[in-house]
């Protein structure tokens, strides 16, 4: 028998029924899994960032996680992109191959594409995919054991903050107790590792590198603010007499400062209030640009691209390249969370059902086949005159037609013989200086004194041009 062993080294041994319902990882009041946490990017500086950054790199990493999820509530364009990407699995379809041919194999795969082909399975990816945000997560999946196959009922998304890595090699994923950091049990939990960049896993998050980002942005959109509030208003000057007293002085402040906000104040008539008429120039144009300039660079390194996130010129040829580079990262991100699923979701199924010889499954996750159907109906009128065969399922597929029921009124479309004419492809040609015309003196009997080859030629040859026309 092989012995499997887990990312830890350790022998994987099926566990009892009992233990598989239970929550391992449910939040507590008082624990240290506690679902409330703090703000830390409430009025942040970039002392405090490189601290907090500094705090995640070297084994702390809840400051980090509570501020990357703050820029997610304050910063809308990270939000938007973000999800943008998060998102883009949902439309991909789930593959799910068995390992071998036996009827354990084929039984694993169906086990395994009955757990991942829920529809609030795809709420749980996206659960996952918050890996690609904060460098990792992680879900704790509830066991079903009441049939004769044990199967997935249901996964938790668990907060980040109860996790942390280990010290040696900082890779290594440890559940936070009470009673200390433990290992994470082998079919309990599915831990998704999401590599923005090479390094540690609490380093390869997107928050990191956009959390810049959002404190430069911050501090103009603050700025901005400041600046439109106070933009266009007089200049109020107060004037007290020389017997003035600290409360005389204090309220004609309160009454200059009501006259830029309420447009009314109250004042004894021995002071006095000049208004100032605002010859301001200045411009809002700068923070605007800078605003914008962060939020592209956010678009850059989440999406890859800002084409379709920010107006920039290029046409349709660059939005093309751009959303190519978008699908790229789509694949990459469809990739890696297949790793997981058959590492942590399809491995326990077949180890905790035909055991340890069992062959795992293969997960794939594929955009599904895209048709230009305007193309489609070019090529089925060039291609289907010439002879070829085009299957009806496949076009009903592609167009989303489905097969009419019996008695069900259809559209009818009367197909008529196209008139023969002198470049007809049966008309036998031959070669001149001025290129290949017909031969006009051989247009009756051309069907029957060419040879195959020539009389192929003859039909592929236009279909070719006119697909090219048609492209």
């Amino acid at each position: 028998m092989v012995s499997v062993l887990d990312m830890y080294g350790r022998p994987i041994k099926k566990p009892a029924a009992r233990d598989m319902n239970e929550e391992l990882m449910a939040p507590s009041l008082g624990s240290v899994r506690s679902p409330y946490g703090g703000h830390p990017a409430d009025g942040i500086t970039p002392r405090r960032m490189a601290a907090i950054l500094r705090e995640a790199e070297f084994g702390d990493a809840t400051a980090y996680l509570e501020m990357a999820e703050q820029i997610e509530e304050k910063d809308l364009h990270y939000l938007g992109v973000l999800g943008t990407r998060k998102r883009a699995i949902r439309k991909m379809e789930i593959k799910v191959t068995p390992g071998d041919d036996t009827d354990a194999g084929h039984m694993t795969a169906e086990l395994t594409r009955d757990a991942l082909d829920r529809s609030e399975v795809k709420d749980d990816f996206i659960d996952l995919l918050d890996a690609i945000g904060k460098g990792y997560s992680i879900c704790e999946q509830m066991w079903d054991t009441a049939g004769k196959h044990w199967t997935i009922a249901q996964f938790k998304h668990r907060d980040p903050r109860w996790f942390r890595f280990d010290q040696v090699d900082g890779q290594t994923p440890l559940r936070r107790d009470n009673a200390g950091d433990l290992p994470l049990e082998y079919g309990r939990f599915v831990y998704h590792c999401a590599k923005a960049k090479t390094g540690l896993p609490i380093r390869g998050g997107l928050a990191r590198i956009a959390s810049w980002a959002y404190l430069f942005k911050n501090y103009s959109i603050k700025d901005w603010a400041i600046f439109m509030e106070a933009y266009g208003h007089p200049l109020r000057v107060g004037r007290y007499g020389p017997n003035a007293t600290a409360e005389d002085k204090a309220t004609l402040l309160r009454a200059v400062r009501m006259m830029g906000t309420d447009l009314a104040a109250v004042l004894p008539k021995s002071m006095e209030v000049d208004l100032v008429a605002s010859n301001s120039s200045g411009s809002n144009d700068h923070y605007e640009k800078s605003a914008r300039y962060w939020d592209e660079q956010i678009s850059k390194g989440v999406l890859g691209q800002v084409s379709t996130t920010d107006a920039i010129s290029g046409g349709h040829a660059v939005g093309k390249i751009h959303n190519e580079v978008r699908e790229d990262i789509r694949d990459a991100d469809a990739e890696q969370l297949a790793s997981t699923l058959q590492r942590y979701v399809a491995g326990p199924i077949a180890m905790f059902n035909f055991g340890p010889d069992a062959a795992v499954p293969k997960i794939e996750i594929v955009a599904p086949d895209q048709f230009d159907p305007a193309m489609m109906i070019k090529a089925a009128n060039t291609f289907g005159p010439k002879g070829l065969a085009i299957p009806v399922n496949q076009v009903r597929e592609t167009f989303g037609w489905r097969e009419p029921e019996e008695g069900e009124e259809t559209l009818d479309f009367s197909v008529q013989a196209k008139p023969q004419t002198p470049n007809d492809p049966g008309d036998k040609i031959t070669a001149s200086r001025g290129g290949i015309t017909p031969h006009k003196d051989a247009l009756a009997a051309s069907s029957q004194t060419l040879s195959e080859d020539t009389r192929l030629a003859q039909i592929v040859s236009p279909m070719f041009e006119e697909l090219l026309e048609a492209i």
